[in-house]
């Protein structure tokens, strides 16, 4: 008897999260779809399940500009260059604040909890990169206050606080310094950990719009997600007429194309990483 309640169990367990999946991914099959069907058959089937005919009419309208491929290089420069850059500083970060003591600790860790509650703005922000001559420079999407998330140092402090004291002082025994300890002992027992940070701010610098579109004005300079939201603008405002609904499904092809190669890319890198995500997480939350 028991065994039947615990298959049942299974077999409505199973169902209800096959359900969820179901609901959860049929947003995107359903951009991707749409993004590859003719326009006709868009406009006349609502509810798109599989694809009938395949077009790629929309993508070509969306890969004709110009500036895609241009606009690709600098959102591949700034996610690999800033994603190394921050993964740099926040494990720098995060070894120095999980150690017990050093002067003034307590007084700097607070100066960066701080930053998590208040921040200066988008004018001085504008201000301080113009000073530093990074305006309509690519290093701007490097050099900025993504360069460092405060929440990501958290998580990864807490992770290297939980390591036990052991490797530590056996590494000082076997005559290790700071660094040795933390490129030779702690990052090679934390992969899960850096896995996961390095997942989050490989996203955050893939879908940064605001960098190039608040700090960059020349189009050669601009990202692929300011040169796609560019793209959109302009085929709504081109529409003309609010009536014609040829134009409404082709402007929302485009839309759905635009949205497939924006993720696209980040989705093929996630299966990489995703044995480490759940782990990293949970271990980054073992203690605060």
């Amino acid at each position: 008897m028991r065994r039947h309640s615990v298959n049942l169990f299974n077999i409505i367990n199973y169902s209800v999260f096959i359900v969820i999946a179901i609901i959860m991914l049929y947003p995107f099959w359903y951009t991707l779809v749409g993004s590859l069907v003719p326009f006709s058959q868009y406009a006349q089937d609502p509810i798109l399940l599989y694809p009938k005919s395949i077009s790629f009419k929309a993508y070509e309208k969306v890969l004709s500009n110009s500036l895609i491929a241009s606009s690709y290089t600098i959102t591949l420069f700034s996610t690999t260059v800033g994603t190394a850059l921050s993964m740099l500083m926040t494990v720098l970060g995060a070894y120095v604040f999980s150690r017990k003591f050093f002067p003034g600790k307590n007084f700097m860790f607070y100066l960066i909890i701080f930053s998590m509650l208040f921040s200066g703005g988008t004018i001085p922000l504008f201000i301080t990169l113009n000073k530093f001559r990074l305006i309509n420079n690519i290093w701007v999407y490097v050099f900025n206050p993504m360069l460092l998330n405060t929440f990501h140092l958290l998580i990864m402090r807490t992770n290297f606080q939980s390591l036990p004291a052991e490797l530590e002082d056996s590494g000082r025994i076997d005559g290790c310094q700071d660094f040795g300890i933390l490129f030779r002992i702690i990052i090679p027992t934390s992969k899960a950990i850096l896995a996961t940070v390095m997942l989050f701010y490989a996203v955050d610098k893939w879908n940064d719009l605001s960098t190039g579109l608040f700090f960059i004005s020349n189009s050669k300079k601009m990202s692929l997600q300011v040169i796609l939201y560019n793209i959109l603008t302009s085929v709504e405002s081109s529409q003309g007429n609010v009536g014609d609904s040829a134009n409404a499904m082709i402007s929302e092809q485009i839309k759905l194309a635009s949205i497939i190669i924006t993720t696209l890319p980040i989705l093929l890198f996630y299966p990489y990483l995703q044995k480490y995500f759940i782990k990293g997480v949970m271990i980054g939350a073992i203690k605060g």
